[in-house]
């Protein structure tokens, strides 16, 4: 009993870190149709997963109750890990070929588990597609989800009343600190429906169930049909957003619709489809050759020296001198230790989590060792204050200065410049169609 109450205790003071770092690291976030996760009884959770360990912790946080999470049994082969994982809600699956190097694995015991879990009323999150990948295109469910569901609901009769709860994720710019986020939940989807097909033929169930499960979550989040398409999309998206920006909302609306456009495009006109890659990868290669962004083209005519940018430069100078080593130790070692890209950001976030109150006690403590106790106050309390003030200032400057420096290189090469401004011309005129 009380093991239970400092685990649940334990449960919510990670939540809370969880929730301060979703508001540092991804500040711009929508959940659309959020309420379909406040629901009661057992409910599974699924998600696409594009992000690693951020993915689950961006969902079930966002969730008013506890949430068990199914994870990769190779996270649990250390002795200490293996430990506290099972005492924090985790339960292992092992995945053919991966975390065993067989290809058919046994996972009874984690059956048995999650379907002890569910008949409580409890919850589970998975990740059917099982494992990561940094990309938007949702990749096959394996059938693990809907053999826990079916096989929980078969256990109590179909009476149990499980629902599957999916929620799409798309992350604008998933690596860096600031990202845009927007979250849609779906329509809860009823395992008991399943019975008749179930007691007919498991496996022909399992598998209707999966490819249901696939095809509404694909509904949720941006599905492009190769890593092709989904640069070709990023790089027109990235014009129309410089141009005309909109609300995380809007902007996924928008970026679906020309998705949809690219897609027509693709079937109908495949010949302009292919010219219309090529101009964007040439677009790309000369903004990077020239060492210029599009962003950059975009704010040609905004002035860098505004008032806020005069009136905000002292102020940026103490936030980042003053925060300078607790941000950029996280960035250099993401950079360092060369981890496959989808880990960036959880790299980042886990050692930031150490750096920012390392860095802020030791800087608290030369302060009051110089100034006393109370002016060592008053610059503890500066910190974080000062240095969400310089992000801010730096979100304002940067687009000017990126429009600033182009501005100056054009006037030295104005027949590259009408060019390149050209070419962008034309695949303006393609989104705005």
């Amino acid at each position: 009993m009380i093991l239970r109450f400092l685990l649940l205790l334990l449960y919510y003071f990670f939540k809370v870190l969880v929730l301060l770092y979703q508001a540092i690291y991804f500040p711009f976030t929508t959940f659309r149709n959020r309420k379909a996760l406040a629901f009661k009884g057992p409910g599974i959770i699924i998600s696409n997963h594009p992000n690693t360990m951020v993915d689950p912790l961006n969902v079930i946080s966002r969730t008013p109750r506890q949430s068990f999470f199914l994870a990769n049994a190779s996270m649990f082969k250390n002795p200490v890990v293996g430990f506290l994982l099972r005492y924090l809600y985790c339960i292992p699956i092992m995945r053919p070929g991966k975390d065993q190097k067989i290809k058919k694995v046994d996972n009874r015991k984690s059956f048995a588990a999650s379907f002890n879990h569910l008949g409580n009323g409890g919850i589970i999150f998975i990740a059917p597609e099982g494992g990561s990948e940094l990309e938007r295109h949702l990749r096959p469910f394996k059938t693990g989800t809907a053999r826990i569901a079916l096989g929980a609901e078969a256990e109590k009769g179909f009476s149990l009343n499980l629902h599957i709860y999916p929620v799409g994720l798309t992350y604008e710019q998933p690596t860096h600190c600031g990202s845009r986020l927007y979250m849609e939940a779906g329509e809860p989807i009823r395992v008991a429906d399943w019975q008749e097909a179930f007691e007919e033929n498991e496996i022909q169930a399992v598998k209707d169930l999966t490819e249901h499960l696939e095809n509404e979550n694909r509904k949720l989040l941006i599905h492009t049909d190769n890593q092709e398409q989904d640069q070709l999309l990023y790089r027109l998206d990235r014009i129309l957003q410089h141009d005309q920006p909109v609300s995380v909302e809007q902007h996924y609306d928008r970026t679906q619709q020309l998705l949809g456009q690219l897609k027509i495009l693709a079937a109908e006109q495949p010949t302009a489809y292919q010219e219309l890659v090529e101009m964007a990868n040439s677009y790309r290669q000369q903004l990077k050759a020239i060492k210029q962004t599009d962003r950059g083209i975009s704010r040609k005519g905004k002035s860098l020296w505004t008032i806020p940018v005069l009136l905000g430069w002292p102020v940026w100078l103490y936030g980042r001198i003053n925060n300078f080593f607790p941000y950029e130790i996280p960035r250099l070692l993401e950079r360092k230790i060369q981890l496959y890209i989808g880990y960036r950001s959880t790299v980042k976030i886990l050692a930031g989590a150490l750096t920012f109150p390392l860095f802020y006690w030791l800087q608290y403590q030369l302060a009051q060792w110089l100034l006393g106790a109370p002016f060592a106050g008053w610059y503890l309390l500066s910190l974080p204050i000062s240095g969400l003030l310089a992000w801010v200032y730096a979100r304002h400057f940067l687009p000017r200065w990126e429009g600033f420096r182009y501005r100056k290189w054009a006037k030295q090469h104005v027949k590259e410049a009408a060019d390149l401004e050209e070419t962008r011309k034309q695949l303006a005129a393609v989104v705005g169609s």
